[in-house]
C-alpha cells in the first residue's frame, strides 16, 4: 500500500538556504520540493479555493504518483460553522476531482472552540449530508478526513460517528499551548487516539485511509528569533519519531494508505523532521523509490537537509 510523506506546504520562503538554492524563485519551489517528498499538505487553500488553472499549473509541476492533501476553505468551518455551506463544500469536491489520481485527502479543520457541547448538531447534520455526497458516483473516488481539536470530539464515539459516514479522523501530534510554559517538546500532549482507530480500520469499520498531521507546539516562540523560524532545527523529539515510526510500519502491514505531513513547529524545520523519521521507517518497511526515474526537476543536491 502507498505511502505519501510530505511537509505542511512547499511554499516557505524561509527555507531559502536551508532547503532551496539560496536564489531560487518561488515559482520554481514545487518542482524542486517534489524531487524530494512525494505528497504535500495544501494550507492556502483554506484561505481561498484555487483556481482550476491554478490547481493544472501544480499538477504540470511535479511527478507522477505525487499528490496534495487540501484543506476544507474557512468560509465552510470557520465563518460559516458548517451552516448552509453546501455549495462551498460541493466547489471544493469538485477541486478534489480535477486533481485525479493527485488527490490526497482532504480534510476539514475545525477550531478548538467548535465543541460538542456547542455545534453537535450543526456538526453531525454536515457529516451526515457530507457522507451521502460522498457514496454519490461522480464522488466515490474522494477521500476526506475530519480534524477536531475540543476534548468533548476527541473521543472513540465521535471517531465511529466519523468513519460510519466514510471518513477518516485525522490523527494528529500536536502538543497543547500552555503560555505558563516555554514552547518545546514536553509540553502536554492533545488526546491521541490512533489506537481506537486502527482498531476500526482493522475491523473494517472505518475507510482503509489514514491522514497523520504531526504538529508539535505550534507557536512562533518554539524559536528564538524571527531569523530562526521555519528554518532552524531547535530540539528533537526521538521518543515520538520512534513511536510514529513503528504506527506507520503497522498501518502499512495492515494494507492502510498512508498520508503524512510534518510541521515545522514540530522540531523546528520540517524537512529535517520528515528525514528522520524516515530513516527509522526504513528499516522497519520498504520505501517507495522517489522521485521517479527521469524526473527532470529532482534536485540535484540536498543542501543542508541530509548534514
Amino acid at each position: 500500500m502507498k505511502i505519501h510523506l510530505g511537509t505542511s506546504s512547499w511554499n516557505f520562503d524561509e527555507w531559502r538556504g536551508v532547503f532551496y538554492p539560496e536564489k531560487m524563485t518561488a515559482k520554481d519551489f514545487l518542482s524542486y520540493y517534489a524531487g524530494t517528498f512525494n505528497s504535500v499538505e495544501v494550507n492556502t487553500s483554506f484561505y481561498a479555493l484555487p483556481r482550476p488553472s491554478t490547481v493544472e499549473g501544480w499538477m504540470q509541476n511535479v511527478p507522477p504518483g505525487f499528490t496534495f492533501s487540501l484543506k476544507l476553505p474557512r468560509a465552510i468551518s470557520h465563518d460559516k460553522k458548517l451552516v448552509h455551506c453546501e455549495e462551498e463544500t460541493l466547489a471544493f469536491l469538485e477541486i478534489q476531482q480535477l486533481l485525479g489520481d493527485m488527490a490526497g485527502p482532504g480534510f476539514l479543520q475545525l477550531p478548538p472552540h467548535f465543541t460538542r457541547e456547542r455545534f453537535g448538531k450543526v456538526l453531525a447534520d454536515y457529516l451526515d449530508w457530507l457522507g451521502t455526497e460522498l457514496q454519490k458516483a461522480q464522488h466515490a473516488q474522494i477521500q476526506l478526513a475530519v480534524e477536531v481539536r475540543a476534548d468533548d470530539l476527541l473521543t472513540p464515539a465521535f471517531a465511529k460517528f466519523v468513519a460510519e459516514r466514510g471518513l477518516a479522523l485525522v490523527l494528529g501530534d500536536r502538543i497543547i499551548p500552555d503560555e505558563r510554559q516555554p514552547p518545546g517538546p514536553a509540553g502536554k500532549l492533545a488526546p491521541d487516539l490512533f489506537d481506537e482507530w486502527m482498531a476500526l480500520m482493522a475491523a473494517g469499520a472505518a475507510p482503509a485511509f489514514t491522514l497523520i498531521r504531526w504538529i508539535g507546539d505550534n507557536r512562533d516562540s518554539v524559536w528564538t528569533g524571527p531569523e530562526d523560524r521555519n528554518r532552524k532545527f531547535v530540539f528533537a523529539r526521538d521518543e515520538r519519531l520512534d513511536l510514529w515510526a513503528h504506527r506507520l510500519a503497522a498501518l502499512h502491514q495492515a494494507g492502510i494508505e498512508i498520508f503524512g505531513y510534518m510541521h515545522n513547529p514540530y522540531e523546528g524545520h520540517a524537512p529535517i523532521s520528515l528525514e528522520r523519521l524516515r530513516r527509522r521507517l526504513e528499516p522497519l518497511i520498504s520505501l517507495p523509490a522517489w522521485p521517479p526515474e527521469g524526473w527532470v526537476d529532482a534536485p540535484p543536491e540536498q543542501l543542508l537537509l541530509f548534514e
